[in-house]
């Protein structure tokens, strides 16, 4: 009697589900960086649209250029060398006109919260250019990056999308910073 209520109650402990983990089998799947995701491989992104800059206590309206390369490191991380700068165009005191503007070369990483929201950030460095009368002057220093971005069409490996982003700049003269909103493509 006693060996049969043992083998009754090691019956029930020894029983198991055969029902495989869902998130060990994604998290195994991806052990070796062999990513299943839409992104894959080396990526490339360029966006375009407008901006801010504000130098020395100065604002102006600026057109934005975003170029981004990388390399997917993982199912929703994308590491990034990327060119980011605005530039603009404005009348001095002489009427002659000049140009001001930000660029910057970052290193940085672009993490998926969801399937089609992105958030990235980047550090690196940046050069501000301002032109007056007097001629040109140009300050260099750390920058940094950060944006969001919403992928919004998926066609292949081809991605149209919106993106926001701040970078600042602490170069000589001050800090810089520039901000802008753009349309943005991309190929994973």
């Amino acid at each position: 009697m006693k060996l049969a209520l043992a083998l009754v109650l090691l019956g029930g402990v020894a029983s198991a589900d055969d029902a495989v983990d869902p998130n060990a089998a994604e998290q195994a799947s991806d052990a070796n960086l062999e990513t299943k995701a839409p992104r894959v491989g080396v990526t490339m992104a360029a966006a375009i649209g407008g901006g801010m800059i504000i130098s020395q206590g100065k604002t102006a309206n600026v057109g934005t250029l975003d170029l981004r390369l990388g390399h997917v490191a993982n199912a929703s991380t994308v590491v990034t060398v990327e060119l980011v700068g605005g530039t603009y165009a404005h009348k001095t005191v002489t009427g002659g006109t000049h140009l001001d503007g930000e660029g910057n070369i970052l290193v940085g990483g672009q993490v998926y919260i969801a399937p089609s929201v992105w958030l990235r950030g980047a550090g690196g460095f940046g050069v501000h250019t301002t032109e007056d009368d007097m001629g040109r002057r140009t300050g260099a220093g750390l920058s940094g990056l950060g944006g969001a971005g919403i992928d919004l069409v998926r066609w292949h490996y081809a991605v149209l999308g919106i993106e926001g982003f701040y970078s600042g700049t602490f170069a000589k003269g001050g800090y810089v910073s520039l901000g802008g909103i753009a349309l943005g493509l991309s190929y994973y």
